[in-house]
């Protein structure tokens, strides 16, 4: 796949790093063109604006849409007990990064895996997973309540009753995803 970008410098260099995980190129003569919010939009061009502060959105529209095809992506692997174990998407309440690596977990188990937080992030995000804070990623299907709490943060309790914190960074993005 190929993209223009049209942004700031720092954008720019930001998006066409992630970018290159993923294979995408950078050329000025492509057919669709990431535009920040701000920019001209380009004439018969496919076009996709956004604002610099999501531009990992992107990256996601972009990821899920080329790796839909490959059909793995709705599971993930993951050691518990010297044992792997393939474990459905939905199944999944929250993965974090922490000091052991990162972990998966599910109502019963915790599992260790082998990709980064931002990877799943990408690949499932437009699945029902959002990053609350720079450590957890949650599964919106498991929460059960949504406890408004100081500074315009949040504690989401889990169907498993573990509680989770929304950091004030957070927060505006998940406010305007569930439209509260």
């Amino acid at each position: 796949m190929v993209v223009q970008l049209l942004c700031s410098h720092k954008v720019y260099e930001k998006l066409k790093q992630e970018l290159s995980k993923y294979h995408i190129e950078v050329k000025q003569d492509s057919d669709l063109v990431l535009v920040e919010k701000g920019y001209d939009i380009p004439n018969e061009k496919l076009s996709i604006v956004f604002d610099a502060i999501d531009y990992m959105d992107v990256i996601r529209l972009l990821v899920t849409g080329i790796q839909e095809d490959r059909r793995f992506i709705d599971t993930l692997i993951g050691l518990s007990n010297n044992k792997f174990t393939v474990i459905e998407r939905r199944d999944v309440v929250y993965v974090e990064s922490g000091p052991s690596g990162i972990n998966a977990y599910t109502t019963s188990d915790q599992y260790s895996i082998k990709e980064t937080l931002q990877y799943y992030e990408n690949i499932w995000g437009v699945k029902g997973f959002i990053r609350i804070n720079k450590s957890q990623l949650v599964n919106l299907l498991h929460v059960k309540e949504i406890i408004p709490w100081f500074n315009s943060r949040f504690v989401l309790r889990m169907n498993n009753n573990i509680e989770l914190e929304v950091s004030k960074m957070y927060s505006k993005k998940l406010r305007n995803t569930l439209k509260i």
